[in-house]
């Protein structure tokens, strides 16, 4: 069976209202979203093009409303058996970044949302992580984040795994996070992808406050177009393609694999 799984950063809920180009040129089987206002309206929005939801999970609070991640599915090719949010502790280490990501005013949680799926062509089972990590930390930090997340999954190298999602990983010890991903038997599908964050040049598109354009500016000014956050790690499917969908609806590009199970 081929199948489809696209990773995207919505921001704030912008691009998820324009999903439907998305969706109408790519036909994802099975979307994993972040930063998406969960309220139930919402969240319902994507029944309207066929797909249905199967959890959401890691809230956070901006402008009055709550965001997360949430994992949409094709009911034609797939049926939804269930879902947990993976643990991820916080430990002593971390008090050291709560005072600068008050200061920014960024208070999204690490998360990682597990979906078990099952193939309705072949009866296969497919694990899908969602995932969301700590945007001010060090990348060590958000390798133990995955380490520990992955851990707790405690499923059999046999069942196809995938996960996906905003890891915030700044540009650098790309070798460590290739090697925790390699303790669980998981290849990189978007190696070909050099770039998932851009930036606009005036900020209007992000909402950033002062000091978090501040930031963003001396991030683009030391890391350009090396500002890889986006990623989609797999084992046990057979890999097609990874595509950057070429669209501006949020900071991020969706990014999408093609499969074959």
């Amino acid at each position: 069976m081929n199948f489809s799984v696209l990773t995207y950063n919505t921001l704030f809920n912008k691009a998820f209202l324009q999903l439907k180009t998305i969706i109408d040129k790519n036909h994802p089987d099975i979307l994993c979203l972040q930063e998406v206002d969960i309220s139930p309206d919402n969240l319902k929005n994507l029944n309207k093009y066929g797909y249905q939801l199967a959890d959401y999970s890691g809230t956070f609070i901006k402008f009055g409303r709550a965001f997360g991640v949430a994992t949409y599915y094709n009911p034609q090719k797939f049926k939804f058996i269930n879902s947990n949010s993976l643990k991820i502790s916080s430990n002593l280490s971390e008090l050291f970044y709560t005072i600068p990501q008050f200061i920014l005013g960024i208070n999204k949680l690490k998360t990682v949302l597990q979906t078990d799926f099952i193939s309705k062509v072949n009866n296969k089972k497919i694990v899908i992580c969602n995932s969301h990590l700590i945007v001010i930390a060090s990348n060590k930090v958000r390798v133990n984040h995955i380490d520990e997340a992955l851990t707790s999954l405690n499923i059999s190298n046999k069942i196809p795994l995938i996960i996906v999602g905003d890891f915030n990983y700044l540009p650098y010890q790309r070798k460590r996070l290739d090697n925790i991903m390699a303790k669980f038997n998981l290849k990189e599908a978007t190696k070909n992808i050099m770039q998932t964050v851009d930036f606009s040049s005036n900020g209007k598109k992000e909402d950033f406050s002062f000091l978090q354009g501040f930031l963003i500016r001396r991030i683009n000014h030391f890391f350009g177009n090396q500002m890889k956050n986006d990623y989609i790690y797999y084992r046990g499917v057979r890999l097609s393609k990874t595509d950057r969908i070429e669209v501006r609806f949020s900071d991020h590009y969706p990014v999408i694999s093609n499969f074959k199970i």
